[in-house]
């Protein structure tokens, strides 16, 4: 990741005055990056959930706790939209509490919540727990205008690199339930 903060303002670590760190252009890209990436995250399970729920012989019970509006049912009955991914609109795919939760939906074996809880680089938090705190600073700064003032580069860098282990690790699960070879190449 490659970008340029010039002026004494756009530190790399705090400057002791909470008034000015809140000037930090640096603080301020990092967590407008984070709604960003949070929504590739999003997109990612989504799509892997309508994938899955595509062959998932428990459709019948997703169908059921998806609750579909009106105007869903509208989009499935013009074909604007495929079944398994209005059903997979109707569920968060941000949290991965919420992720995992989703997926045993499909099959109550499918452990994707396990594939984060291992530990990561010798840290005491694991995957699962850090990026559950990653999305709630997203959404206090989403909804809220509450920034993190300690999301310096460093740590946003260990932030990506956790989403995209995680991605991995849950792609990885996903393969060896269903009994395919992830591809890791991309």
């Amino acid at each position: 990741m490659t970008r340029k903060f010039e002026g004494n303002i756009a530190r790399e670590k705090t400057s002791g005055f909470d008034f000015m760190d809140r000037m930090n252009p640096r603080l301020l890209s990092n967590n407008l990056l984070i709604p960003y990436v949070i929504a590739v995250w999003e997109e990612y399970f989504r799509a892997t959930f309508t994938a899955a729920l595509k062959y998932s012989s428990q459709r019948a019970a997703v169908l059921k706790k998806a609750r579909l509006s009106h105007n869903q049912l509208e989009q499935i009955a013009v074909k604007e939209q495929p079944v398994e991914r209005t059903v997979a609109e109707c569920f968060s795919f941000q949290r991965p509490s919420s992720i995992a939760e989703n997926f045993r939906l499909l099959d109550s074996k499918l452990d994707i919540s396990g594939a984060m809880r291992k530990p990561h680089k010798r840290r005491k938090v694991s995957l699962y727990d850090s990026i559950e705190a990653l999305v709630e600073g997203r959404n206090a700064f989403a909804h809220v205008g509450q920034m993190n003032m300690q999301l310096y580069d460093k740590q946003l860098e260990t932030s990506l690199d956790d989403i995209v282990e995680a991605v991995d690790r849950s792609y990885t699960a996903v393969g060896r339930h269903y009994g395919f070879s992830p591809i890791h190449s991309y």
